[in-house]
């Protein structure tokens, strides 16, 4: 019997990685990008969005959109929502 552990992506990886994406593109990052698009199924996210982000051949622009909304949709269906803020981070939103 073959047993494995699946952790999926944090809220904060998720959001990192999609500005890595607009910064870098798709190529660098695609084995994170694979593990974001299988935590998105797991988690019932847009099949649309899914297969759109995950289709080399779909314009960047309409790439990138999808990726942002698939995020964002990824981070709101995450069990504790999006990861806390550091404490040091909240005294800079703050001031």
């Amino acid at each position: 019997m073959d047993l494995r552990t699946v952790v999926d992506m944090t809220p904060t990886a998720a959001i990192q990685l999609a500005e890595s994406v607009v910064e870098d593109g798709f190529a660098p990052h695609r084995a994170a990008i694979a593990a974001l698009l299988a935590g998105a199924r797991r988690r019932g996210v847009s099949e649309t969005l899914v297969t759109v982000v995950g289709d080399p051949t779909a314009p960047r622009p309409v790439r990138e959109r999808a990726l942002g909304r698939l995020v964002f949709l990824y981070v709101r269906a995450c069990p504790s929502g999006p990861d806390p803020v550091p404490h040091a981070h909240r005294e800079c939103i703050a001031a």
